[in-house]
């Protein structure tokens, strides 16, 4: 029999695990910290890059903190899983801004060091058959580092289990939805179908909303709407008293979120993206026809990117029009 020493324990290991997890969350989920502006701190800067003024300008992911997201479809009792979101996250603290980068999962790769080539989502897997210990996120990070000059410092990785419990912890979340969208509960039997407006989603509809892409606009919708799910959710946060909700945001969490960051790191990271206004998040999806060709691999069809366009579209990304003026496509903007 246990004391309740030992319990207790137990207990705050598993919270000290989880708390960088859910630090880094608030960046994409809004969890924990209060909104407070964060001046530039080296704790946002890592350690390794040029501090070469020349370098930095032919290079701003160089003086950058940059963070790899996965989201996976990892389901209980299934060994191989498929990366369904694929995100860099760059936090500019000198500039006080944030660029974020989505790559489609259908994306090709001609080469994957150790492996065949393949589809960009099941590097993470591959990765971590080779090292069970982070070896997906380093695996990919080293693929992004090659093709786009972006140094991975960090990785937050995520079940869509785990999504679907977050969201109906939060109570659902208000979503603005700009285009259009219909999906398929499958659990439920039925169609979704969401008008441009304001809506409150709960956990099976969320996931619908950020998983479709058979329906409504293939894999390049679906990584824009999973960027404007992320603000959602962010911005409810700090507009709602949510710390009631803690207790069912720690179980929702605590076996379905992986990071490699450490504490401290976690929550100057959350303190910083909570403080960023809209005006400074700045981020694109990359898209056909200029950076992607759409083609056969390997009996596949697939995305062959232009690495070299690619590379220079990221190093624009803050230049980019602020977030939320840009993630509406032309076809279902309304005057």
């Amino acid at each position: 029999m246990m004391t309740g020493t030992l319990l207790f324990k137990q207990a705050y290991g598993r919270a000290l695990r989880l708390l960088p997890a859910l630090a880094l969350l608030t960046l994409l989920l809004g969890l924990l910290i209060p909104a407070t502006p964060l001046q530039a701190s080296p704790g946002l800067q890592t350690g390794g890059k040029s501090d070469s003024t020349s370098s930095t300008r032919d290079n701003p992911f160089l003086d950058t903190t940059n963070i790899l997201v996965l989201g996976a479809d990892r389901d209980p009792g299934v060994p191989n899983w498929r990366t369904d979101v694929i995100m860099i996250v760059a936090l500019d603290s000198k500039g006080d801004q944030v660029g974020v980068i989505s790559l489609p999962r259908d994306l090709y790769l001609e080469e994957i060091p150790g492996h065949n080539p393949n589809r960009i989502n099941v590097v993470d897997y591959l990765g971590e058959q080779d090292d069970p210990d982070g070896g997906g996120p380093a695996l990919l990070g080293g693929i992004l580092e090659e093709k786009m000059g972006i140094p991975i410092d960090h990785y937050v990785r995520f079940d869509f289990n785990s999504f679907r419990d977050v969201v109906n912890a939060l109570g659902g979340v208000e979503v603005d939805v700009d285009c259009p969208f219909t999906g398929y509960l499958r659990d439920y039997g039925g169609w979704m179908r969401l008008a441009p407006g304001v809506h409150r989603l709960n956990g099976d509809q969320a996931l619908i909303y950020v998983r479709d892409r058979k329906v409504s606009g293939g894999d390049l919708e679906r990584a824009r709407r999973q960027q404007r799910f992320v603000w959602s959710v962010r911005n409810q946060i700090l507009n709602e008293n949510l710390v009631r909700r803690l207790p069912a945001l720690y179980s929702a969490l605590s076996d379905s979120v992986d990071t490699d960051m450490g504490l401290l790191k976690a929550l100057r990271i959350a303190r910083f993206a909570l403080g960023i206004d809209p005006e400074d998040i700045h981020g694109f999806v990359v898209t056909p026809p200029d950076m992607l060709e759409q083609g056969w691999r390997q009996g596949m069809y697939v995305f062959v990117p232009d690495w070299d366009l690619i590379r220079e579209n990221a190093k624009d990304v803050f230049d980019e029009e602020p977030f939320d003026l840009t993630s509406t496509p032309d076809w279902c903007k309304t005057e």
